[in-house]
């Protein structure tokens, strides 16, 4: 029988299971509803749970060199982490990616800026060249440290993209900003929304699927 890590009670009316990044199980249940019940749902959903937490498993697994910050990925490509004293900022060179001599916590923070520093200047540059293709404009734009979101945009115009995105393949950063510029003209997920993203990338399902594959990415330096 699976245990759920967590049971969260609210005043919703409904029941949901969902396994989070680190492969833990958490319930949402009305407040009310009794843990038979809620056992019994859990045994219903045995093999989705099952799949779900070996499905990032594995992942963790084949990433653990990210996770533990071994290796850093930049535009697609893993590079080795490699130490330099008395270097001031992080660089890429050939197959690695050098840090300066410091301990593993300014080691994140550095890298959090880093990634800040590229994201910025990679998104300014695909903003520019896709808002002249598509014939936008945006009211502003900014970086955040989402869990769940590779970008955002809102009602009024303004764009948000996670600082992660530099850590991600071109093509897939282009799909995740055509993506938010798409709802300046179509508010939604529509057919007619797609439509607009394939007729400026025509592959984007090849890009979009990749852009899933790498999610697990939304969990480093936190």
């Amino acid at each position: 029988m699976i245990k759920p890590d967590v049971i969260l009670r609210t005043n919703r009316r409904t029941l949901s299971l969902t396994i989070s990044k680190k492969g833990e199980l958490i319930v949402r249940a009305p407040k009310k509803l009794s843990l038979d019940y809620i056992f019994s749902f859990i045994e219903q959903k045995e093999k989705w749970i099952n799949n779900k937490q070996n499905q990032i498993i594995n992942i963790n697994k084949l990433n653990s060199d990210l996770f533990n910050y071994n290796k850093f990925m930049f535009l697609g490509k893993l590079y080795d982490k490699t130490e330099v004293s008395k270097l001031k900022e992080i660089e890429v060179y050939e197959n690695k990616i050098l840090f300066p001599t410091i301990s593993e916590d300014k080691l994140i923070t550095g890298a959090v800026k880093w990634y800040k520093k590229m994201s910025k200047e990679i998104i300014e540059n695909r903003l520019k060249y896709f808002c002249d293709i598509m014939m936008v404009s945006f009211e502003k734009c900014s970086l955040t440290n989402s869990k769940q979101k590779w970008g955002s945009c809102d009602t009024y115009g303004n764009l948000k993209f996670n600082f992660r995105i530099a850590m991600l393949p071109h093509k897939v950063i282009d799909y995740i900003i055509i993506h938010e510029l798409t709802h300046l003209l179509e508010f939604n997920h529509s057919k007619n929304f797609y439509k607009i993203i394939q007729s400026v990338m025509p592959d984007y399902s090849r890009y979009r699927m990749q852009l899933k594959q790498h999610n697990f990415l939304l969990q480093l330096l936190r």
